[in-house]
């Protein structure tokens, strides 16, 4: 445990998530809260979000406050507001998905004393600038429990969303070589599948897959199409490694962050190579097996989460309060799109609310007179009621 008080500024309660890592939370800090600055925004506004915050921050005497955003909410919290919270604690961004959206939320990573994030090159682009960066596996792994009895049925299976880049292609390239692969999530030939499911099918398959290509959304790679060329390693091989099952994952530079192919993981950088690694770990099962274990084994020395936040946590609080402080900076045409995103969203949040005057004020903002702010707003709006009519 580390003997501190924690306040997570989160823009969501009910991601699952961010349910689970604030768990991990409550048993790491010796007090610790976690506040939707989201809800409390769309349902207050900016000023009474910002006294809540303050209040909430004074009412446990929090030493360390962490904060996260969606790409929906970069708005909600200014820089400025983030920035002026340091003379009261230790402030630390916690990003997740930083391999696609590090551009915007950079400009709030420099009000804090720290960052911790999944994007190690944005990690070292920090520390250029001078501000203490950690990269961090943020993933939590699925329960164990006793599958000692589980054949290993499945040859080759995928769970995850199909509908991102490259992986279509990669299952048909084996199938089209005699290998069978089965697929579940998101856009897969076998459908969604429940968690207890997908645990079940980890320990039924030979060789689970994971996939590292991103899918920015377009309006990020209209700024910065090279987006798309980062990996990103995603959760599956920690929770693999974390229950003991063997990985092959598809290679990016990431990936050796983490693990060593050959040793804690499988990898394959193309189609006919993952032909030839798909073969080459059936016919040996002593080598797949000494693989998950020698993963298991990492898992529990280095890369549990508990783990990870408690080494990286303590030696913030060391070390952070000696960072300076910088003016902090922001502009550049995604930022302002950003901020257009999240306040379209909260027009249309005021307006279903019936207040016309918070409706307003969330037109009439510094980026106003921009056309990046009024195309994001637009978008914003748009995204919006295209969710709310696929639930409905």
């Amino acid at each position: 445990m580390i003997a501190a008080n924690a306040i997570w500024l989160i823009p969501g309660l009910e991601h699952p998530v961010f349910n689970q890592c604030a768990a991990v939370f409550s048993e790491l800090f010796a007090r610790f809260e976690a506040l939707d600055y989201r809800a409390a925004y769309l349902a207050e506004g900016q000023r009474s979000l910002e006294k809540r915050i303050v209040s909430a921050m004074d009412g446990i005497d929090a030493g360390l406050l962490i904060y996260t955003q969606f790409p929906s909410s970069y708005s909600y919290i200014s820089p400025h507001f983030l920035a002026s919270l340091r003379r009261r604690c230790v402030v630390v961004g916690l990003g997740w998905d930083d391999e696609m959206y590090f551009e915007q939320a950079k400009f709030f990573y420099q009000s804090c004393n720290a960052v911790v994030t999944t994007d190690i090159a944005g990690a070292e682009w920090l520390k250029q600038i001078g501000i203490p960066a950690h990269a961090a596996a943020l993933q939590l792994a699925p329960l164990a429990r006793n599958t000692s009895a589980v054949p290993e049925d499945i040859p080759v299976s995928f769970v995850g969303d199909m509908t991102k880049p490259g992986r279509r292609k990669y299952v048909a390239h084996l199938e089209s070589h005699g290998i069978s692969v089965k697929d579940y999530g998101t856009g897969s030939r076998n459908g969604r599948v429940s968690d207890s499911d997908v645990l079940a099918l980890f320990f039924r398959t030979k060789i689970n897959l994971n996939f590292t290509r991103t899918n920015p959304p377009g309006w990020v790679l209209r700024h910065d199409p090279l987006r798309a060329r980062f990996g990103q390693i995603k959760s599956r091989p920690f929770e693999l490694a974390a229950v003991s099952r063997f990985c092959l994952c598809e290679w990016a530079p990431c990936v050796e962050y983490w693990f060593d192919d050959g040793t804690t993981i499988g990898t394959f950088r193309n189609l006919d190579d993952l032909v030839h690694q798909v073969q080459r770990y059936l016919r040996d099962d002593d080598l797949r097996l000494r693989i998950a274990a020698s993963a298991h084994k990492r898992y529990k020395s280095e890369l549990a989460p508990e783990i990870q936040f408690e080494r990286i946590f303590s030696q913030i609080l060391a070390d952070s309060r000696d960072v300076a402080a910088h003016p902090v900076s922001v502009g550049g045409i995604l930022f302002i799109e950003s901020m257009g995103r999240s306040r379209g969203i909260a027009f249309l949040h005021a307006l279903h609310r019936g207040s016309l005057l918070r409706a307003l004020g969330e037109i009439l903002t510094t980026w106003s007179g921009s056309f990046s702010y009024w195309r994001g707003f637009l978008a914003g709006i748009k995204d919006a009621l295209i969710t709310r009519f696929r639930r409905a």
